[in-house]
């Protein structure tokens, strides 16, 4: 069960970010630097958030659905903080850029914990 959910969500994100940068690329013209920066500020945050998903799985797992929830709230905080630094603002059109990719990540997370979670009702 782990490796094909693994599998799934690696080719799904994968996915997201050709797609994305097919049409930053080629249709919108716009800088690549920008959307690179960006999807590397979520690719680190989505492995930390995996990897802490797995830690407290292994740890407490009778707490995953409420550290999941916590997870997000981080991640949405620290996604709010850093949105500065990545100069959102200069992007026409920032929010469909950068909030569609950042909620199929979310959603990719949250995938992954309730496929934890049956797993370890099967178990």
């Amino acid at each position: 069960m782990q490796n094909k959910s693994n599998i799934a969500i690696s080719v799904v994100f994968f996915l997201t970010f050709i797609i994305h940068f097919i049409l930053w690329k080629f249709i919108f013209h716009l800088d690549e630097v920008t959307i690179i920066k960006f999807y590397l500020f979520l690719s680190i945050i989505f492995m930390m958030m995996i990897t802490l998903i797995i830690l407290i799985n292994k740890i407490v797992p009778q707490f995953l659905g409420l550290a999941v929830i916590g997870l997000i709230l981080v991640k949405f905080g620290m996604m709010y903080l850093i949105k500065n630094k990545l100069h959102f603002e200069e992007i026409p059109n920032y929010k469909f850029h950068f909030i569609i990719p950042y909620f199929v990540l979310t959603a990719l997370l949250t995938y992954y914990a309730i496929q934890l979670i049956n797993y370890d009702k099967k178990q």
